[in-house]
């Protein structure tokens, strides 16, 4: 195993990149407020309650992860493609 997801990015474009993955970001993290409030995942082809079915936990690690992967690609993910390459 390598390590965790990381992108290089030259450098004019890192700035843009890290804010458009955290706005992609908060609608699923929207969600995850949304479920946890009213205990109720609705998919939109099924709803789940809460401790009634296994599908309300799929859809909340669902949108958990989607959540992570954009929040980590907007923070710690994401570098400068020509300082890596000094580093080395």
């Amino acid at each position: 195993m390598r390590g965790p997801l990381i992108v290089f990015i030259e450098k004019r474009y890192l700035l843009a990149f890290r804010i458009t993955m955290i706005f992609i970001s908060l609608p699923f993290l929207h969600d995850i407020y949304t479920v946890l409030a009213t205990d109720v995942a609705d998919s939109g082809r099924y709803i789940a309650e809460r401790g009634e079915d296994w599908g309300y936990y799929a859809y909340l690690f669902k949108k958990f992860a989607f959540a992570f992967l954009f929040l980590w690609l907007g923070t710690f993910g994401s570098r400068d493609k020509f300082l890596s390459k000094n580093d080395s």
